[in-house]
């Protein structure tokens, strides 16, 4: 008896797993909100996106690499029409860029 539980717990666990990796997925990419902070890859058009890479019209990207029309890229490399691009490397109409 207490293989067949063992065995049945195995299968909770891989689909636990599975459940958690396409709820990690989804979270990588968003679209609009009020509260994009748990967004990691890219967001648009988003109100709060601290933990994207990418932001694109959004605010208070501070952890983004690249942004466009965004505002609080604290430390973007890249930036297009966004605000607060301290260590902006390359910088198209923006604010806060290093020696621009």
């Amino acid at each position: 008896m207490a293989f067949k539980t063992c065995a049945f717990t195995k299968n909770w666990l891989v689909i636990a797993v599975i459940v958690m990796c396409l709820c990690t997925e989804y979270n990588c990419q968003c679209s609009g909100g009020a509260d994009c902070s748990s967004c990691t890859e890219s967001c648009a058009g988003c109100i709060n996106c601290p933990n994207a890479r990418t932001c694109h019209g959004s605010t208070n990207c501070f952890n983004a690499v690249t942004c466009a029309g965004s505002t609080n890229c604290n430390r973007a490399t890249s930036c297009a029409g966004s605000t607060g691009c301290y260590k902006a490397t390359t910088c198209l109409g923006s604010t806060g860029c290093p020696g621009h």
